[in-house]
This record gives C-alpha cells, sequence and structure tokens, in this order.
C-alpha cells in the first residue's frame, strides 16, 4: 500500500531537492503502516499551500487498490465487528464516501493560481456526491479560503436522503507536507555495455501532504428528536507526482489510515496506531477554464 511516488524513482540523480530523513516521503517510504500514528493534540495548523505543478483545475480519477490490517494487537475478525472504525460505513470517512467502491469516482480538484490554496468546497461535495452516486449533498461550508478557520469544514446533506448522515463536522488535527524534485537518466539497454550512453529523461516533482482529521457525523436516530453522533479519527496521505514533459497529467495515491476513537472500548489495546488503511489511485487532467 505504499504510494507508488513517494520517493523519487531509484534512477533519479541528482535530486534537486534532497527529502527530509524526518519527513513525510521518508515516513512513507519505510512501508511500516505503525509509523502513521495518528495526532491529536496539536497547535491549530496552517492551511495547505501547494506547490505551483499542482496549482489550476484538474479532473481527477480515483479508484480504490486496496487495505490492509496493520494492527498487531487486534485481530481483523475483532476489528470487522467494531461498526464505528472510520471507513466501515457509508460516509464515515467523508471524501471517501464509499471507500471499496470498485468503479472510478471523479471529482474536481480547483486550486487557485495565485494563493495555492485549494477550493474545499468543490472538492468535497464532487467526490462525496460521486462516491455515493446521487447529489447527496446540499452545502459545504467552509470560510478557510477567506480568512476563517481552515481547519474545520460542514457538510449539510439533502435532507432524507442519505442514511447514514444529515450532516458532518471535519476537525482537522494537524498537517505535513514536503516537495521532491528530481531528474532522471537511464542506459540504453539497446546497445552494448562498451557504448552504453546515458539518456536524460524528463524530470518531475512529488508532493507529499497529510490530514489528521477528526469527524462528528449526525444521523436519524431510532429515538425520535433525538440524533444519533458518531466520532471517528483518520488520516488522509497524499503523493502526487508530476512529469516536466506533460504538465496537463498528474498522477498519485491516497493513503488513509483509520483510527480508534477514545471512546472505542478497544482504543487502549491500539491508542494511536493506525487499524485499517485504505489505499486509493489517483490521475488527474488539467481542465482549461
Amino acid at each position: 500500500l505504499l504510494p507508488p511516488f513517494s520517493s523519487p524513482p531509484s534512477n533519479a540523480f541528482p535530486a534537486t531537492s534532497t527529502p527530509n530523513p524526518t519527513g513525510l516521503a521518508a515516513k512513507l517510504s519505510a512501508r511500516n503502516p505503525s509509523l502513521l500514528k495518528n495526532r491529536l493534540f496539536n497547535l491549530p495548523p496552517s492551511p495547505q499551500i501547494y506547490p505551483p505543478f499542482l496549482r489550476g483545475t484538474w479532473d481527477v480519477s480515483l479508484q480504490f487498490s486496496g487495505f490492509l490490517f496493520p494492527s498487531s494487537s487486534l485481530s481483523k475478525q475483532t476489528l470487522l465487528a467494531d461498526t464505528s472504525i472510520p471507513g466501515f460505513q457509508k460516509c464515515s470517512i467523508a471524501s471517501l464516501a464509499d471507500v471499496g467502491k470498485e468503479s472510478i469516482t471523479t471529482y474536481r480538484m480547483t486550486i487557485d493560481e495565485t494563493t495555492g490554496l485549494e477550493d474545499r468546497k468543490v472538492a468535497l461535495k464532487g467526490s462525496l456526491n460521486g462516491f455515493l452516486g446521487y447529489d447527496a449533498v446540499r452545502e459545504v461550508i467552509y470560510d478557510g479560503n477567506a480568512g476563517g478557520n481552515p481547519n474545520r469544514i460542514g457538510i449539510d446533506f439533502v435532507p432524507n436522503r442519505t442514511r447514514n448522515a444529515n450532516r458532518i463536522e471535519l476537525f482537522c488535527n494537524g498537517r505535513e507536507s514536503e516537495l521532491v524534485t528530481y531528474e532522471s537518466q537511464q542506459q540504453s539497454k539497446e546497445l552494448p555495455q562498451s557504448k552504453q550512453q546515458a539518456m536524460l529523461l524528463p524530470g518531475g516533482k512529488i508532493f507529499l501532504n497529510s490530514e489528521y482529521i477528526r469527524q462528528v457525523t449526525f444521523s436519524l436516530s431510532q429515538e425520535f428528536g433525538v440524533a444519533r453522533q458518531v466520532s471517528g479519527n483518520y488520516a488522509h496521505f497524499w503523493t502526487w507526482k508530476g512529469n516536466d514533459s506533460d504538465p496537463e497529467r498528474i498522477e498519485g495515491n491516497l493513503l488513509t489510515a483509520a483510527y480508534l476513537d477514545a471512546q472505542d472500548p478497544l482504543f487502549f489495546e491500539e491508542p494511536s496506531k493506525p487499524v485499517v488503511v485504505y489505499a486509493h489511485n489517483l490521475i488527474g487532467r488539467k481542465v482549461v477554464v
């Protein structure tokens, strides 16, 4: 489930921006889910600023590519019985409302050319409706790009249309990011070794970013007049790769690590490490608007 572009390819040289040995790229390249620990108590993070190669409007296709139960303390059978874990029910991870959906889901990602800020309203509404297969979202409430709070998002659903959610509140507890650029070289295998020539291939850029989320989902309950409330904790780890020879296309990978909530009876058996990790492949194509 390692993002395929979490570090420069083995034939990349020289690195024009060396990965931080303790940074996000190193953490993901270690192929160790236990390093993706939850972050609950942090200073409020700043909004994510995206690098120039990701700015603009993109049509992004997203496809489920696998999952992993990495816990050594809790069995898969035990975890599968815990329906409160993010991803086990629809809408329990807002941007991946149906995590294991086999068909490709598309949404629009818009990143401001000047500020580098993402339009969270467009992305969340598009991905939620795409995963559910109908127009479920009435409004996404977010003012982080206008000087407001970048760490809180509200999602209102069309009343009585989505069983598991009438409203979702998202709270971001932490963000990380890292940009790595590189140039590539490969050897020609068609020539004898004595005459092999190095061929310089187009370089590229790799951008990694993460977001640690606490989600509170409100829906109808069996008790009249009382809303059902479910809390969940998870983190997204995005890896985006751009190629200098084709700036109209980006490829990437999304890992989503799900954690146990502090109110879960199993919490103290796995208090900070992920109990499930989901993986999705991403392809983005530039849109001229």
